[in-house]
């Protein structure tokens, strides 16, 4: 510690703490423009010069580390002056266009004159104009670089933080100018986070433009509905109609920053797929009905109480609903239904439900992503990060580059953070078990030599990983929707078990969590939205539930959505009710899933937007979209978020939570035990904490501000095994024949279904791809854009190709988020990657 005197102040903090960080713990206010903590110091903008006694010079505050014994002032005649040189100096050539600028209102640059600024200018040449017109910069980002100020945040965030250098400068001095590279601007995410860091107007919201002031716009916080980060947004709405999404500084999991989904894709809510009445089929043809003919229809359908057989009832919902939705439609379906046929998920492979409890109620870290990212190694496993979970990568790649930690990265594709990954390898699905197992064995020496991985770069990299953490004191695994979705999962589960428990008896601090591309898969999880548990990872028929809820409950083995289709599809399923979810789009067999949904007796869909799956359906029900209700969700860390409506639900749609407590009613009489009209999130939140032992003594105060981590729900104690089985080796499929091995995933641009409704994203990227090896498009015979048919042995589709030279020789990816490509029809399921024939298209 060193002792430092500010303004009269004295105080003790660590050794290499800044003037500006030391000051802004004594709530001493110290302007700048250049700097932000997220970034490296750069000391352009000379704004936050203090005096330090005894130093003949100003000293910028935010790039000066304090001394033993130091005494700095901060307000001083000579520091005041030289502020208003300093603003005298930006607006010689800044535009004073305030009035129509976007910034107006929350614009630094005005904030800094007014508090310190001389009042004139001495300056009286005509300002320099680098451009008469505006600079579109892509479909979200304009730019006006007569207002640039020079502070360069918007470049160092986009190389430092969002890894993509599209943004520079050219020239020097007054004539410097923020500008892309050749093509660099073409590799730009779209994420808006220079906009965001920008202190002036001179970059800007295309989408937001000229469509609102900050006064006029009412402001609601929220989580964010895409990936599971949990990233905090801040909406703005005027009149209530959203007008933008912004990032508050320092707030959340995320600070400032934000991916395009978050930032750009809200306006999905408002698309002209939304469902604004409930639709029965009659004669063959989905028409608009009443509420009251819609419930009507089911009762119709489904009888009373006396007729209802739990065995031939099943439900599906979606993971990117609220925990509150999600708790009552899973009682809702064990209470008047009841079944426990249930399940959240379209896309894992059977069999991966009896390894979670122990991983995730017992093993599971419920740790703030700052604290699991800082660890002396990190292993991430199964995850394009950058694509699937952008906002952690962004936290991943600073966190590194900060702290110089080792990161080993097992993907399928690459991703913009293998620049700064000690050592990579490329998987194909299904390498998982081995990769664990490998690094497991190589650790402990227990088998190591026994068994060979078949890949010489996966053994290798195994290695290096072992080095690694044997070396270290802290280690994370992170682990991506490759892992889950693989056919391997059932087996690599218990390795990954094995491996954190082992880890952890030898004394090191171990932690696991898995990268979730749906904002609440944990949350639906600890819901009890799965077949064979009960909220909490708790057994089907425990006895707890069946007090609270007043109800003898079936102590069944449910059936996941794999079962419930050969149900339907066999005619032993008389109702299926889908919430929010799309099994149409995005099981992995279309032909299958078609032909059960079109042979289940009855087809209920409770969704705010049309979909494949709602064609199919006997009743639609039209619920609320995100903002429109409360309520909140799990993120990845075990984190529970809030999100707050900011409008209330559109046209004839009704809150999701209010559906099925009506349904409830209609079928189960008191089941329920709310008062139907006067339910609200916070009445359901609080029977989660009563029952759920991972929300135990939370409350909605508790998670209202930047959320609250749940708790372990126990399972620490199972046993594991030792003799865990060997995975075979890996039988690459890689390319054969002139066949390759096709994978799929979320691109940059968009997340799961939801984001194709969005105007602003679709703009951005409109249609799916087949992406490839750069050689291996050449040996086809291809070239960029070139339209090409994928052939699978199922199926096949038309697709423009692309190429990347950083792909692994034999690999194709299609992005999974275009629901009209029908790319479902490629695969069957149980499986995740397919061989593939890349033709040209008139064939």
């Amino acid at each position: 510690m060193v002792h430092v005197t500010i303004d009269g102040i004295e105080l003790d903090v660590s050794e290499g703490t800044l003037i500006l960080e030391a000051a802004q713990s004594q709530n001493i206010a110290v302007p700048t423009f250049c700097y932000q903590k997220r970034l490296a110091p750069l000391a352009s903008c000379r704004m936050c010069l203090v005096s330090v006694e005894n130093m003949p010079k100003l000293q910028p505050a935010c790039a000066t580390p304090v001394t033993d014994g130091m005494v700095v002032h901060t307000a001083s005649e000579q520091v005041a002056l030289t502020r208003q040189s300093m603003l005298e100096l930006l607006l010689a050539n800044h535009p004073l266009d305030c009035p129509v600028c976007d910034k107006g209102g929350e614009c630094e640059l005005q904030d800094m004159v007014f508090e310190y600024g001389a009042g004139a200018s001495r300056f009286r040449d005509q300002k320099r104009v680098f451009r008469s017109r505006d600079l579109s910069l892509n479909q979200v980002i304009i730019f006006n670089a007569n207002r640039c100020i020079q502070c360069q945040r918007c470049v160092r965030i986009c190389e430092d933080v969002v890894g993509a250098v599209a943004l520079g400068t050219i020239d020097k001095g007054m004539d410097s100018e923020v500008t892309g590279f050749e093509n660099s601007l073409d590799d730009c995410d779209h994420c808006g986070n220079c906009i965001e860091v920008c202190p002036v107007g001179a970059l800007m919201s295309q989408p937001y433009r000229y469509k609102a002031r900050p006064w006029d716009l009412v402001e609601t916080e929220t989580t964010c509905p895409f990936c599971g980060t949990g990233c905090q947004l801040t909406i703005g709405a005027r009149d209530g109609e959203l007008a933008r999404v912004r990032s508050k500084y320092e707030t959340g999991i995320n600070g400032e920053t934000l991916c395009v989904k978050g930032r750009f894709g809200i306006d999905y809510i408002d698309s002209e797929q939304r469902i604004e009445t409930p639709l029965v089929r009659r004669n063959g043809a989905l028409e608009p009905a009443s509420w009251n003919d819609a419930f009507d229809a089911m009762r119709g359908h489904i009888g009373d109480q006396s007729d209802i057989d739990g065995r031939r009832i099943g439900g599906l919902a979606s993971a990117q609903l609220s925990n509150e939705t999600l708790y009552l439609f899973q009682k809702m379906l064990r209470t008047v239904f009841h079944t426990n046929n249930i399940d959240s998920s379209n896309r894992w492979t059977g069999g991966i439900y009896d390894e979670l409890p122990g991983l995730i109620g017992g093993l599971y870290s419920r740790q703030s992503l700052e604290e699991v990212i800082s660890a002396d190694v990190v292993l991430v496993v199964g995850s394009n990060v950058t694509d699937d979970n952008p906002v952690t990568d962004y936290l991943l790649r600073s966190k590194i580059r900060q702290q110089k930690n080792h990161l080993f990265l097992a993907s399928v594709r690459p991703s913009r953070l293998d620049a700064d990954a000690s050592a990579c390898v490329r998987l194909l699905p299904g390498d998982e078990a081995v990769l664990i197992s490998t690094i497991t064995n190589r650790i402990f020496d227990s088998r190591a030599g026994t068994h060979q991985s078949g890949v010489e770069s996966l053994a290798e990299f195994s290695r290096q990983c072992a080095e690694a953490v044997k070396a270290a004191t802290t280690v994370t695994v992170l682990v991506g929707m490759d892992f889950l979705r693989t056919p391997n999962a059932k087996l690599a589960l218990p390795w990954l078990d094995g491996l954190i428990r082992r880890l952890q008896g030898s004394g090191k601090a171990a932690a696991l969590q898995f990268l979730f591309d749906r904002c609440n898969q944990l949350g639906a999880w600890e819901m009890g939205v799965l077949p064979n548990h009960l909220p909490g990872w708790q057994k089907n028929g425990e006895r707890l539930f069946e007090q609270a809820w007043d109800v003898q409950l079936s102590s069944d083995p449910g059936a996941d959505i794999h079962e419930m289709l050969r149900r339907c599809a066999a005619g032993a399923m008389d109702c299926l009710y889908i919430l929010g979810s799309d099994p149409m789009s995005a099981y992995p067999d279309r032909i299958q899933v078609e032909n059960a949904l079109s042979s289940a007796d009855l087809l209920i869909v409770q969704a705010s937007h049309h979909s494949a799956t709602t064609k199919l359906a006997d009743i639609v029900l039209p619920g609320a979209a995100f903002g429109e209700e409360a309520g909140t969700v799990m993120n990845n860390e075990g984190r529970i978020q809030s999100i707050r409506a900011f409008r209330p639900p559109i046209a004839d749609t009704r809150r999701n939570i209010d559906i099925l407590t009506q349904i409830t009613e209609i079928f189960g009489g008191n089941f329920c035990g709310y008062s139907l009209g006067n339910l609200k999130p916070e009445h359901v939140f609080s029977e989660i904490t009563q029952l759920v032992p991972s929300f135990a003594e939370l409350s909605p105060a508790n998670v209202a501000e930047e959320g609250a981590l749940s708790r372990r729900a126990g399972y620490r104690d199972i046993p594991q095994s030792s003799a865990l089985p060997l995975p075979s080796s890996v039988e690459r499929t890689g390319q054969s024949n002139g066949k390759l091995t096709l994978v799929t995933g979320d691109c940059g641009f968009h997340s799961g279904y939801a984001s194709e409704h969005s105007a602003t994203l679709s703009g951005i990227r409109a249609e799916a791809y087949v992406e490839v090896r750069q050689s291996d498009c050449q040996a086809m015979g291809f070239a960029q854009g070139d339209l090409v048919k994928i052939r699978s042995p199922h199926g096949e589709t038309t697709l423009s190709i692309r190429t990347n030279k950083q792909f692994p020789p034999g690999l194709a990816f299609v992005p999974e988020n275009f629901a009209s490509q029908h790319l479902n029809r490629l695969f069957k399921q149980g499986e995740f990657s397919c061989l593939v024939e890349i033709l040209p298209n008139e064939l």
